[in-house]
């Protein structure tokens, strides 16, 4: 139902009101109108990160999975790719379910910085003395796993934007996806002109080189990402 002031086409599905209500009962003010945008805009940057957070990586991971473990082939290169959309079919419905009873930020966040351990994880895979393979596997699902939130992003923008909004604006949300895809390979190949030696930090026994540099780069932007979400991201549930 339709408040007062606004024509139910012009309605957002969301909003400061009480757990059950329908009711929209006041003309949206403008300062309320660019909050909405800007946290539908910070989602635009989350999907488009999530996409990235998979292509990055992808033209590298045969050579580096070579490099740290001798022993990997390719059938075990088929799983390492495969895990990344393994963990995300997983964390999907869960993030989902969290999403109906709690605050979309609260998903939201979780998966992001799950994602950046993950990042930081496949950072170190060389660390290890042996099995460092699984430890590519483990680093790869999880942020899989942590781009789970795509259903909470898709839900919160639906839901965000009134009927006359929503088309184009889930069509943005399909556009920065599918940029994050074509752009990732990209950004790997500009980190190529480090080389694979790189350089060392041996204090915390970190490389930066064409490997490492692009999901380095993924971590620091997720963190950056939880940073906006936690500033600007309007407490639509």
């Amino acid at each position: 139902m339709a408040g007062r002031g606004i024509p139910a086409e012009q309605e957002p599905l969301l909003g400061d009101r009480p757990p059950g209500s329908r009711e929209w009962n006041i003309i949206e003010t403008q300062e309320h109108y660019k909050s909405r945008w800007r946290s539908i805009r910070i989602l635009y940057l989350t999907m488009f990160l999530s996409s990235v957070g998979f292509s990055i990586v992808v033209m590298s991971i045969w050579p580096y999975l070579q490099k740290i473990d001798k022993t990997a082939d390719t059938s075990f290169l088929g799983w390492v790719i495969a895990s990344f959309s393994l963990g995300q079919m997983v964390a999907s419905p869960v993030f989902g379910f969290w999403s109906n009873y709690r605050p979309r930020k609260e998903p939201l966040i979780v998966s992001i910085f799950i994602s950046v351990a993950a990042n930081c994880l496949y950072a170190y895979v060389h660390v290890p003395a042996s099995h460092n393979k699984y430890y590519m596997l483990v680093a790869r699902g999880l942020v899989g796993f942590g781009a789970g939130n795509v259903a909470v992003v898709r839900s919160y923008i639906a839901g965000a934007t009134t009927l006359q909004e929503r088309t184009s604006s889930m069509a943005d949300t399909s556009a920065c996806q599918a940029l994050g895809f074509i752009l990732g390979p990209v950004f790997q190949t500009c980190f190529a002109l480090i080389g694979e030696k790189g350089v060392t930090w041996e204090t915390i026994q970190l490389q930066i080189n064409m490997y490492t540099a692009p999901v380095l780069l993924g971590a620091f932007l997720g963190v950056l990402n939880i940073i906006l979400i936690l500033i600007i991201l309007s407490k639509y549930r």
